[in-house]
């Protein structure tokens, strides 16, 4: 079994965080390699060396599986095919293309990152890690991820599934997202990275930790190293990586209110930054302690969009969690007064007709209620 804490022996690199001799790394990277090459998944963007759809993909698989992200990707490459075309979109087809995919700040990032690539770099994707990291949106991952995987570069990349694979092989103590158990993980990943063949590498370490090193019932029988992993040896997988207990959900209400008039359907666009920033919505409240359903139901176009509401009907409920809030969104449909749309509590307010809506970009708990208006209105368009 691999050490856990230094000892006096050739190192493969000096300082506190080799652990391994010459030949143990060597054993690992031949292992972990053969493996990958004969185990890795065909993905859409795996055999590609283009930087930028290298960026892309990164960016897209932050915190979003891998079978999520493969038809968007596809997608998203198709609609902007180069790192000029992605600078020159207009934000809402950039968010339309992502949407359904989540965590939307990268969908305001990648232009903004596309962007500063023309505009610093003459259109070409730097390769060294603190070029990308001065891409919005680009963190230490990411950089990693992009240079040695797009441009061969020796360099560490740790996300979830590699902190996972490293805490256990190495049995890390603390949570992974705590600053020194990170650079305690980020110095076994430098340590450990090839030489010779980093763009395998560090794909290799994230398909382990995706396919076998998993979260639950990791399968240690079909792992390449599980000779020298020290969780193993212990029988504590289960114990590593010490996540810290998540906190309680907060149970909320939100009600959003299908506004109609003759010209057509009240949309806003909610503010860049934060939850959904540059989405369309229907207009949509908090409701307030011990409030009713209607009232809200009334002051949400009025306070967000100023137009009143009469007629207003249920179109019921659906359930989404969002960090760590649980929210209840009740749907209802009313008439608008024809007043001319005012945005107040948002960035943009307009009238849309109902068969244009499929050309908005909505977050998913927005489209299920207007699939829910379509149970109650079979005329109504699907979105």
């Amino acid at each position: 079994m691999w050490p856990t804490t230094p000892r006096a022996s050739t190192r493969c690199r000096e300082g506190p965080s080799s652990l391994l001799t010459a030949d143990e790394k060597a054993g690992f990277e031949r292992r972990l390699l053969a493996w990958y090459r004969r185990a890795k998944r065909d993905l859409p963007w795996r055999d590609s060396a283009d930087p930028y759809a290298v960026l892309v993909s990164e960016v897209m698989l932050q915190q979003t599986q891998v079978a999520t992200v493969a038809p968007y990707f596809e997608r998203f490459m198709a609609t902007f095919p180069t790192v000029r075309d992605l600078a020159s979109a207009v934000p809402d087809d950039v968010f339309h293309c992502w949407q359904g995919l989540g965590y939307y700040s990268r969908a305001r990032n990648l232009p903004r990152a596309a962007t500063r690539v023309v505009e610093a770099f003459d259109g070409k994707i730097p390769g060294s890690v603190d070029e990308l990291r001065s891409l919005p949106g680009v963190g230490p991952y990411t950089a990693g991820a992009v240079a040695s995987i797009a441009f061969g570069r020796t360099e560490p990349a740790v996300d979830a599934n590699v902190a996972r694979v490293l805490s256990r092989i190495f049995a890390v103590p603390g949570d992974p997202k705590s600053g020194p158990t990170n650079r305690t993980l980020w110095a076994h990943a430098a340590d450990l990275v090839s030489e010779s063949a980093p763009r395998d590498w560090n794909a290799a370490l994230m398909e382990l930790g995706s396919l076998v090193c998993r979260a639950a019932s990791p399968a240690c029988d079909e792992c390449p190293v599980a000779f020298g992993c020290a969780a193993k040896e212990r029988g504590e997988t289960d114990r590593y990586p010490e996540l810290r207990r998540p906190r309680p959900t907060i149970a909320v209400e939100d009600v959003a209110v299908l506004v109609e008039s003759a010209g057509g359907v009240a949309l806003v666009r909610r503010p860049d930054g934060g939850q959904w920033g540059g989405l369309w919505e229907l207009p949509r409240v908090r409701r307030g302690d011990g409030e009713e359903l209607q009232a809200a139901a009334k002051r949400a176009p009025l306070e967000v969009c100023g137009v009143a509401v009469t007629d207003l009907q249920p179109l019921g409920a659906i359930q989404h969690t969002i960090t760590r809030y649980r929210v209840r969104l009740h749907g209802f449909r009313g008439t608008g007064d024809g007043a001319d749309l005012v945005a107040l509590a948002c960035a943009e307010a307009r009238w849309v007709a109902p068969d244009a809506m499929g050309a908005y970009a909505l977050a998913s708990p927005q489209r299920k209620l207007l699939r829910l208006a379509r149970r109650v209105d079979t005329d109504f368009p699907a979105p």
